[in-house]
C-alpha cells in the first residue's frame, strides 16, 4: 500500500468511526477467539495465544478482551468449554441394544 500512515490512520477514524489501535485491537481480539475455538492451538495458554495474536502486553489483552467480548478471556474460553460439553452430550453415551 502507498499510503502515507496518518492517511491511513484518518480513513480508519472517519470511515469505521473508531481509531486506529481499536481497529487492530478488534482483528487481534477475533484472531484469539478463532484460536480459542481451534483445538491445534489447545496446547497454549491464553497468554501464548494472545501473543500469537499480535498483543504485547497480558494487561492489555485482558482489558481489551472484556471490553469488546464482555468476557475476560478465561470466562470466555470456559463458555466455549461448556457449550462444546452440552452439543456432545448426547453423543457421549453408548446405547446397548
Amino acid at each position: 500500500m502507498n499510503i502515507h500512515p496518518h492517511d491511513l490512520s484518518r480513513i480508519i477514524n472517519v470511515g469505521m468511526g473508531k481509531n486506529f489501535n481499536d481497529f487492530i485491537n478488534e482483528f487481534r481480539v477475533r484472531e484469539t477467539a478463532r484460536k480459542m475455538r481451534d483445538p491445534a492451538h489447545a496446547h497454549l495458554t491464553l497468554l501464548g495465544i494472545a501473543y500469537e495474536s499480535g498483543f504485547n502486553s497480558q494487561r492489555t489483552f485482558n482489558r481489551v478482551f472484556k471490553e469488546m467480548t464482555g468476557k475476560t478471556p478465561a470466562e470466555y474460553k470456559n463458555s466455549l468449554k461448556k457449550s462444546c460439553q452440552m452439543i456432545s452430550w448426547p453423543f457421549s453415551h453408548t446405547y446397548s441394544r
